[in-house]
């Protein structure tokens, strides 16, 4: 061989060698809620992929590759650092990982690499907290990203390998109006519902597929053309679209997701492997080939040989888990899946299913259409119960059931695949310390038993540290403590009034009370139209009670009512024209009462005070010791009961107590030094007492224990000087959280959950309108046509299987006869949201912020330091003031001058 071409093939070899010895640039294009078979390269036939082809004829196509979690944000956070959902803790959407976890972009860095990412990569504005060196265009479809990468990439200048990510939002929702899709060439999934929406629906999806394939092209182009060689090359999803079946669930339709990976030299073409890989095994590979050593720790391992040829086998279990998207989807579940076989573990089985789907916008309510076509079709109703009700397991063959449609979970000739693959996801949670959270509210199916009897004890002008469970010292609350023990307690439970009649028409409709025209106390005819108040609440407002008297309830009022039929005003309709079958009441309203007699045990005879009642008729009426009063009112709810269970009938009863309401009359026993206090902590304890026999009664039939739920709380805070509301500010007739925050305490033990006896919720925000929201919910009452209440459902938090907040915010407006002093005017308005509290005027002036969590007295004004807080808040109170009736707070505005 002559010298000169010796010499040549050693320098070529010795340029082999150094090629290799060079790490690869790399880059990872993501696309967004791309299903696997929704393209050519996985099957499809109605929908072409022609980049995604070219990657596949250049590389390694994997065809059993799953995301870590069904939903953005975990799947994303699981790519980014070789962790799974529970021990990186971004679980739930829009969680981010800890702080304190090292990502990819660290581990490439360390290796010489600039990471550079354009588009969605983490989710959304998480996306710079993962560290990367440039972060650039990570908006919600903000669709320019792809574009700027490949100008960025062109234009780049340094000799750094580079490891760049590029996410695309396509095929992400809101999917382009505008399509050239053949529709009559589109295929329905099996699992789908046929309608012309539907088919309508696929159409933008693949106009959206159709897009993020031409952007794919376009980076792998430009990659090569700029980088050479040698640069590997990795096209996935982050999981399956935003359809039934897909995103956020554990089917392959939202796990199992396309993943194509080019390297020339190091991948072969035109390659398809079954090998079985997860999204955390992604980052162990990239450090691998970027020359690093990847973690021990991490859940990921590399699948360096499956992309070199030298195996085609990985992993013999994918372990897959979702835990919820907000209040949009709150559904945790788990599985694991070998080739053959997938067992899924619906954590929760008794939550309806819900998503994005079911709550879609009215122009993309596809999923309209299928609850539509279900009233009539057989095969529909299967498809959408099928979506909205599972199982607690599901089991399933893929060899003959790849599509997951036969649950083989109660199979006997399954039971042994059954727990085995129960057993191996059970021992996979217990490493990963799955702590199995529900982080959302989800809405829970009607239950098989009996509905549920329900007793609201609403307690008049009790403060919300006065109970001994609730921190009060000075009187133990026996009773009710026992209640709390085997109940739950809200710290964060709000009345929607800081005053009587306001927040018992709350109560009573489900309503912001100012939409029923009654902001303050009840009181005569004339001060009633002078504070521009209707005279009692209207007798055809939907009620809860008649809601559950049409549901075939037992209902009966025994206690205050205060909505009508008090002072002067003797026309007002009786309590049992709101829907109660039986009533009995004190001076506040009409129809059979019990009439306080005041006794101050001073030599003197004891008085009537009953401010007019007994003049106006309307029933019977009856003179009791002051003291006595709830003990009559609960003699009478036992009575009712009585006669209910006889009947084999649920019942709903209020039992409203007056007499922590002023004036104090507590047994002689208990009149102690005659102060205010003193009178009043008398009047609590004997409550207390009078109410043990109620809830004694219910605890000790087993026929009623296992069946009904009790709530306890007080109609707003306490009046100065005689309760008291802690660390609160404010007291009866503020906005401040003294006068409308309550404590709660809801006790049914065969409806809560286990986890939650004994336990306090300080997390979830809850108010009156949310009980007749979450009642009518747990009752499987019907609502009448047009209503639409002010509540949230939050059944599951009220029974102890979550402690997510509510979606909205809370809003109130003051009683119009509580301006407050001149020199320190009371706020007009309040509303909360989540940690902020904001008060104001009538024109947004006297702006107060503050942050509850940190600052529960109220004390901190915190609206210059939070100013687009302030801004949002103010603009959403004024904006449902707008929606209410004008009372005295308007016109006293609209007088000054």
């Amino acid at each position: 061989m002559p010298l000169f071409s010796a010499a040549l093939l050693l320098w070529l070899g010795f340029s082999a060698i150094a090629a290799e010895s060079q790490p690869p640039n790399i880059v990872v294009f993501l696309s967004d809620d791309h299903t696997l078979a929704d393209s050519s390269v996985y099957g499809a036939t109605d929908i072409d992929t022609p980049n995604m082809q070219r990657l596949a004829d250049a590389g390694l196509t994997f065809d059993q590759a799953f995301v870590a979690s069904p939903s953005c944000a975990p799947s994303r956070a699981a790519l980014l650092t070789g962790l799974m959902p529970a021990r990186n803790g971004a679980e739930r959407n829009h969680a981010r990982p800890q702080a304190e976890i090292k990502k990819l972009p660290a581990y490439l860095q360390q290796l010489g690499y600039e990471v550079v990412s354009f588009g969605k990569v983490g989710h959304y504005a998480q996306t710079p907290d993962y560290g990367f060196d440039l972060a650039r265009h990570f908006g919600y479809h903000d669709d320019v990203a792809v574009g700027e990468a490949v100008k960025w990439l062109q234009a780049r200048e340094s000799d750094k390998p580079l490891c760049l990510f590029v996410g695309t939002n396509w095929p992400h929702v809101p999917w382009p109006r505008a399509t050239t899709i053949d529709l009559p060439s589109i295929q329905i999934p099996l699992k789908h519902v046929h309608t012309p929406e539907t088919r309508d629906a696929r159409a933008k999806y693949y106009q959206a597929i159709r897009t993020m394939d031409d952007e794919l092209g376009q980076v792998f182009d430009a990659a090569y053309a700029k980088l050479g060689e040698n640069t590997l090359f990795i096209h996935t999803s982050d999981h399956g679209a935003q359809w039934p079946f897909g995103k956020w669930n554990l089917y392959d339709d939202g796990i199992r997701t396309p993943l194509i990976v080019v390297w020339p030299g190091q991948t072969p073409e035109k390659k398809r492997t079954s090998a079985m890989v997860s999204w955390v095994d992604l980052l162990p590979t990239l450090v691998e080939a970027a020359g690093g050593k990847p973690d021990e720790k991490l859940d990921g391992r590399s699948i360096m040989p499956v992309l070199r040829g030298t195996s085609d086998t990985h992993r013999q279990e994918i372990f897959t888990t979702h835990s919820g998207d907000g209040n949009f989807n709150v559904y945790p579940t788990r599985s694991v899946r070998t080739e053959r076989f997938k067992y899924i573990r619906n954590l929760h089985p008794e939550f309806l299913y819900e998503s994005h789907v079911t709550k879609a916008h009215k122009e993309e309510a596809y999923w309209n259409s299928w609850v539509e076509k279900a009233k009539t079709s057989v095969e529909a109703a299967r498809k959408v119960n099928r979506y909205q009700q599972r199982p607690l397991e599901e089991l399933y063959d893929l060899a003959t059931d790849p599509l997951e449609q036969h649950n083989l979970a109660d199979d006997p000739a399954h039971a042994a695949t059954r727990q085995q693959l129960q057993s191996k996801l059970d021992a996979w949670m217990s490493a990963q310390q799955d702590q199995q959270i529900v982080y959302g509210m989800p809405t829970l199916l009607s239950q098989a038993k009996t509905p549920p009897n329900v007793i609201t004890l609403f307690i008049d002008d009790m403060g919300w540290a006065d109970l001994s469970c609730f921190g009060g010292q000075d009187v133990e609350t026996t009773n009710i403590d026992q209640m709390a023990r085997e109940g739950l307690k809200f710290t964060n439970f709000y009345v929607n009034s800081p005053i009587c009649s306001p927040s018992r028409t709350a109560l009573t409709t489900g309503h912001y009370p100012a939409r029923h025209r009654i902001t303050s106390y009840l009181a005569d005819r004339k001060m009633n139209e002078r504070r521009g108040m209707a005279q009692w609440l209207d007798v055809r407002a939907a009620t809860l009670p008649r809601m559950l008297s049409e549901r075939g309830y037992a209902t009966g009022h025994f206690g205050k009512w205060h909505l009508g039929g008090q002072r002067d005003v003797g026309e007002a309709p009786l309590i049992t024209e709101y829907g109660f079958d039986a009533s009995l009441t004190n001076f506040e309203g009409l129809g059979p009462r019990v009439l306080p007699l005041c006794d101050a045990y001073n030599g003197k005879e004891p008085q009537r005070h009953d401010l007019g009642s007994a003049k106006l008729g309307h029933g019977p009426i009856e003179w009791k010791d002051r003291s006595q009063i709830t003990a009559r009112f609960v003699e009478e709810t036992l009575q009712f009961i009585d006669a209910a269970v006889a009947a084999d009938q649920p019942f709903f009863v209020n039992v409203w107590p007056d007499d922590v309401h002023s004036p104090f009359y507590p047994p002689e026993a208990r009149r102690g030094d005659q102060t205010k206090r003193t009178l009043y902590l008398g009047v609590l304890k004997t409550m207390d007492e009078q109410l043990g026999l109620l809830i004694e009664r219910v605890r000790n039939d087993p026929k009623l224990r296992d069946n009904t739920l009790i709530l306890l709380a007080s109609d707003n805070g306490h009046e100065p000087g005689a309760g008291r509301g802690g660390p609160l500010r404010g007291a009866k007739g503020d906005l401040y959280e003294g006068g409308v925050r309550s404590p709660l305490i809801v006790w049914g033990p065969g409806w809560l959950d286990e986890s939650a006896v004994g336990q306090t919720n300080d997390t979830t925000i809850v108010s009156s309108v949310d009980l007749v929201a979450s009642l009518i919910a747990l009752t499987g009452a019907a609502t009448p046509q047009g209503y639409q209440g002010d509540g949230e459902n939050l059944s599951a938090a009220l029974l102890g299987k979550t402690e997510a907040q509510r979606n909205g915010p809370l809003f109130w407006r003051r009683p119009p006869d509580r301006p407050g002093p001149p020199k320190a005017p009371n706020p007009d308005l309040a509303v909360r949201d989540g940690q902020w509290k904001l008060l104001c005027n009538l024109d947004g002036g006297a702006v107060q912020l503050y942050d509850l969590t940190t600052d529960i007295g109220e004390a901190n004004n915190i609206k210059k330091q939070r100013p687009r807080i302030a801004k949002r808040l103010k603009q959403a109170v004024l904006t449902w003031n707008e929606t209410l009736p004008v009372d005295g707070v308007a016109a006293q505005e609209s007088a000054a001058p």
